[in-house]
């Protein structure tokens, strides 16, 4: 006598429900990451031309300053302003 191998039960339609419900999950989830993954892509676009702008605004106020407190520009103002440098051993207090 031989012994008969009984078939596999064929999946329920719960479980195939269940197994796409969880597919449509898992895209939903990976199309809401890829999503978010973009935008702040976009943010970070947009915060390095920010810092471009920015290093651009330091560069030339450092000019400014530069010029602003040149040696030429201060003897020019000095003598526009008949000052003098102070005499040998005369206290300077800057306030």
């Amino acid at each position: 006598m031989k012994r008969r191998i009984q078939p596999a039960e064929t999946p329920s339609r719960l479980m195939a429900a269940a197994l796409v419900a969880v597919a449509i999950a898992l895209g939903f989830a990976t199309l809401l990451i890829r999503l978010e993954v973009v935008q702040e892509g976009y943010r970070l676009s947009t915060l390095r031309d920010e810092v471009a702008e920015l290093q651009e605004r330091n560069r030339s106020l450092r000019l400014e300053a530069a010029q602003l407190g040149s040696r030429e520009r201060l003897r020019a103002l000095a003598a526009r302003y008949r000052m003098t440098a102070p005499a040998r051993g005369q206290v300077v207090v800057v306030p």
